[in-house]
């Protein structure tokens, strides 16, 4: 039985950072789990991994270090990052789109310009740790998160080394895997809410198309962002220790 007073609504400022935590933490959940489907991914980008598949990657890891050896490179890097980008992404894109779109229902024009906004912005926030998740990656490291961005920082500089490394890639990377998935389920969700009532139901369908939508721009324009910025992420000034994080390993 109604009682017809209306329950507190949360402050705005309360409800952005809702959405940020949301973004972000469902996101670096995820990572979190596929991190060894990641880590292998990024050693068959590499050069000096090109003869070897990706069964033949998996299989030397783990007679390395059994199956922690498939978690443990870069783990905290890639929560961190996905906590990042993911979190200012689809926070901040409600936001974006609004202020873009004004009073009116929001265009799939305006959509898009929202989400590529947050994924460049959400990619450059998150590049420092970029840098760190790809290194360790590529050298099976689990070092401190901080003390390997120390390192990275004390090599090449904090701005140069971790800041801007390979941001030229990773940012438009980010506004395409944003577009994919954000503007996906945004435009979906309101066509399909015209003709069917907003219940699970739909969000499970609209999940499944922002899925397919966010693999093919992964697979398509993003992966030649991912392959042009493994290689710059890598990079790295020639006095550098061997044993450093740091090292160029290609």
């Amino acid at each position: 039985m109604s009682t017809g007073v209306e329950p507190p609504r949360a402050p705005p400022s309360f409800a952005f950072a809702r959405e940020v935590m949301a973004g972000g933490g469902s996101t670096s959940i995820v990572s979190a789990i596929l991190n060894p489907v990641d880590v292998i991914k990024t050693r068959r980008q590499l050069y000096e991994f090109r003869d070897k598949s990706a069964v033949e990657i998996g299989r030397s890891m783990h007679a390395e270090g059994g199956a922690v050896a498939l978690w443990r490179p870069g783990l905290k890097a890639t929560v961190a990052r996905e906590m990042l980008y993911s979190g200012c992404t689809k926070g901040l894109y409600p936001v974006v789109r609004d202020v873009i779109s004004g009073a009116d229902e929001p265009t799939l024009p305006q959509r898009v310009a929202a989400a590529s906004g947050t994924g460049v912005l959400g990619s450059l926030c998150a590049n420092a740790f970029d840098v760190v998740k790809i290194r360790q990656f590529a050298a099976g490291s689990s070092s401190s998160l901080l003390s390997a961005m120390g390192e990275v920082a004390r090599a090449e500089g904090v701005v140069r080394g971790l800041l801007l490394r390979g941001a030229s890639a990773s940012a438009p990377r980010g506004a395409a895997i944003a577009v994919g998935e954000v503007t996906t389920y945004d435009q979906t969700k309101s066509w399909l809410r015209r003709r069917y009532s907003d219940g699970f139901g739909l969000h499970v369908v609209v999940s499944l198309i922002t899925g397919v939508s966010r693999v093919m721009a992964s697979a398509d324009p993003a992966d030649g962002f991912a392959s042009v910025l493994l290689r710059l992420l890598r990079q790295e000034r020639r006095r550098a220790g061997s044993g450093s994080i740091s090292t160029n390993l290609g």
